[in-house]
């Protein structure tokens, strides 16, 4: 027999920390059944139908699916390109070798009592790298409603964010768009580019999908097709070690909400600064 055991995709530390924070979510908003009627958003054909619509209308339409599929359609939100010179820049550089993404691909706001979320207007071009930035945008807009105070730090806010996109069923386009390759083609200049999206690492958005689907007893069967092969593995394994450590997905059930509550929304005490 082999003698070394095969390690766990993360560490003890790392594992309670997304078992807590997404029991916390699911406490704090899967009243009136909504993490039970939760999708696990895919991108395949049927979830994100389009009618020809291009440029910004495009983007629209693709939001309000997402918005859809959070359960936050009659949320009020405006949807702004963001055209920054540096992204247009970075798009057009590079022969032969990476250029490395690290500005905001969308922002979420709230002021004067209007709510705002910008997308970097080259994701167009990239249905499901728009797809997991407006995921993350809308899981801001989430929390800001949060009536009580979440178990990580201030300073994981943008993890706690990651993580909240996956609670709302985004976690397959979360974990691919971590790292993005491309080839890019313009006139003289020809080479590739590398794209970074999200603040938690691979394997710490395939175990919060695997929390997602064992605690809703999913089949992952349709994850493992949409997912890039490598992670595909890493969920295989992360959902062996969740039947080992039965505890941590009986704690998430264990929060979902009993009583219905009266369904409707809660104003943020504090209006959030903005965020990436």
């Amino acid at each position: 027999m082999w003698p070394f055991k095969r390690k766990p995709i993360v560490d003890d530390d790392t594992a309670r920390w997304h078992v807590d924070n997404f029991t916390w979510l699911v406490a704090t908003f899967g009243g009136n059944n909504a993490f039970a009627d939760a999708v696990l958003v895919l991108p395949k054909p049927g979830f994100f139908p389009v009618d020809g619509e291009e440029g910004h209308a495009r983007a629209l339409r693709i939001f309000k699916q997402v918005k859809d599929y959070c359960g936050m359609a009659e949320w009020p939100v405006e949807l702004v390109p963001d055209q920054d010179p540096a992204v247009l820049h970075a798009a057009s550089m590079a022969r032969w070798a990476p250029v490395s993404e690290k500005y905001a691909r969308g922002t979420f706001s709230v002021t004067d009592d209007v709510v705002q979320i910008s997308y970097e207007s080259t994701l167009i071009a990239n249905p499901e790298r728009l797809i997991a930035t407006l995921a993350h945008e809308v899981a801001h807009y989430l929390l800001a409603m949060a009536s009580t105070a979440p178990p990580c730090t201030d300073e994981e806010h943008e993890f706690l964010t990651d993580l909240t996109a996956v609670y709302l069923g985004f976690g397959v386009f979360m974990a691919n768009a971590v790292y993005d390759y491309e080839a890019i083609h313009d006139g003289v200049m020809q080479g590739w580019r590398s794209g970074r999206s999200g603040y938690l690492p691979e394997q710490d958005f395939i175990f919060a999908v695997a929390l997602f689907i064992a605690a809703k007893a999913l089949d992952p069967t349709p994850a493992y097709e949409c997912l890039k092969p490598h992670l595909a593995t890493l969920l295989k394994r992360a959902l062996r070690d969740l039947a080992v450590n039965k505890h941590f997905v009986e704690q998430v059930k264990a929060s979902i909400p009993v009583v219905a509550g009266d369904g409707e929304q809660q104003s943020p005490g504090t209006r959030p600064e903005e965020t990436a």
